[in-house]
């Protein structure tokens, strides 16, 4: 017992740095109590309490081979082979790494995607979008096909084809990683062979004949890079040091991307077809100008959507019937 609780005395910081740290014995290590160092450690490099406290918990338990850390019995005692897998995804996020890379995957809705840096990590946020698109395309079967435009992981794909069946799906992305990761994750849950995946830049003009072959669209959606340049270096190193600045950065206003979206949509959607954005806060005044300043584009701003802070930040844009 002695030395268990020497044990449990140990620097975790010296640990996690790889610095020397004291001697694992033959006993194993109680969980509560790594619990408790692990949140210190990762509170100690600016890490707030609460995200410690979870990194702590679902690192944990993934290496016990549990989702949850209340999955895991507080009797357990960690032996010696997953102590030293909690110690390497420990020093993975004492680095700043985001959580879900830490564990190499993550839930979306009904799903467990794998993620990989850089590939964009997919949000909460994100999840209420596609509630929306699902509400609105409820049962109708005449909703063919759809376009997302920065599948990332494909977790928005993914859970678009496995929740509607009849649909089909081209998911555009300019990261080789991202189109590689949503392939994996389509074939994973066996909906890859109703989905062409693009690696190509969807600024590129012979990207956009390429899918307008593929199209037409019933709907497009994206989460478009919409942060506004000057704003990335002071995002959390989480972000600004991992996920792919491409998918962030959204030129001097947020809205480089969003204003070439809106250009190249018409010719890609039916009549009637619609366009699903997610969006920075306090955006869509400046979409609605964009768009009522070139009617030409015949397209019309139908209306914005809140997350679940009641805040802004959906848009739902339609192709008008001329």
């Amino acid at each position: 017992m002695q030395c268990l609780r020497n044990i449990q005395r140990c620097n975790f910081i010296s640990f996690t740095r790889g610095l020397p740290f004291c001697q694992f014995s033959s006993k194993s290590i109680d969980v509560n109590q790594l619990r408790v160092e692990l949140t210190k450690e990762f509170q100690s490099v600016g890490i707030e309490r609460r995200e410690s406290l979870l990194s702590a918990e679902y690192i944990i338990a993934h290496v016990l081979g549990k989702k949850m850390f209340h999955e895991v019995s507080r009797k357990t005692m960690i032996p010696k082979a997953q102590w030293l897998q909690i110690k390497e995804l420990a020093k993975k996020r004492s680095e700043r790494m985001p959580l879900q890379y830490v564990l190499g995957e993550w839930d979306f809705h009904d799903f467990t995607v794998k993620l990989s840096p850089p590939v964009l990590i997919p949000r909460p946020e994100t999840e209420e979008l596609v509630e929306y698109v699902l509400q609105d395309v409820g049962p109708d079967r005449s909703c063919q096909k759809f376009l997302e435009v920065g599948c990332g992981s494909g977790a928005v794909t993914l859970c678009l084809l496995s929740k509607l069946p009849w649909i089909t799906a081209v998911a555009c992305d300019i990261s080789r990683e991202a189109c590689d990761l949503t392939t994996e994750n389509l074939t994973k849950y066996q909906v890859d062979g109703r989905a062409v995946v693009l690696n190509m830049d969807f600024k590129d003009s012979e990207t956009i004949q390429r899918i307008c072959e593929l199209g037409p669209f019933d709907f497009i959606l994206s989460n478009p890079p919409y942060i506004p340049s000057a704003d990335i270096d002071h995002l959390d190193p989480e972000v600004k040091t991992y996920e792919d600045r491409r998918a962030l950065d959204g030129g001097q206003d947020g809205l480089d991307f969003v204003r070439h979206l809106l250009a190249v949509s018409p010719p890609l959607l039916k009549t009637n077809g619609k366009l699903w954005l997610e969006t920075g806060l306090e955006q869509h005044g400046l979409i609605k100008k964009m768009i009522d300043s070139k009617p030409e584009q015949n397209m019309t701003f139908l209306q914005s959507l809140e997350d679940i802070t009641n805040r802004e930040r959906f848009c739902l844009i339609q192709k008008r019937s001329r």
